[in-house]
């Protein structure tokens, strides 16, 4: 059961994966299986599970799937941390230094 729940879950991911490479056009079900190589059926119940947990949605004037923008503030949270790790970097050079 649980190797099976593993399979399921990285096969969820991957389509989470392809969802990655185009927030601003998406992708419809069709360009998901080919890249994925996973079934129209399967494709299917992996972007149903990613749209009710929240990672993807529908584009509304296009139908396309892409992923949430809620992945979006995460990327943008990502850079803010990123960018106050760096500033206390900073600091800690210019107290070692005496700048």
């Amino acid at each position: 059961m649980v190797t099976h729940d593993i399979k399921s879950a990285a096969k969820v991911l991957a389509v989470l994966d392809v969802l990655m490479r185009n927030f601003a056009h998406g992708f419809s079900s069709t360009q998901l299986a080919k890249e994925t190589g996973y079934s129209a059926s399967d494709i299917t119940r992996y972007v149903s599970t990613l749209e009710s947990n929240g990672f993807a949605e529908r584009i509304q004037e296009t139908g396309r799937i892409r992923v949430s923008h809620r992945m979006a503030r995460y990327a943008v949270q990502i850079m803010h941390s990123l960018d106050e790790a760096e500033r206390r970097i900073q600091e800690s050079r210019n107290r070692i230094t005496g700048q």
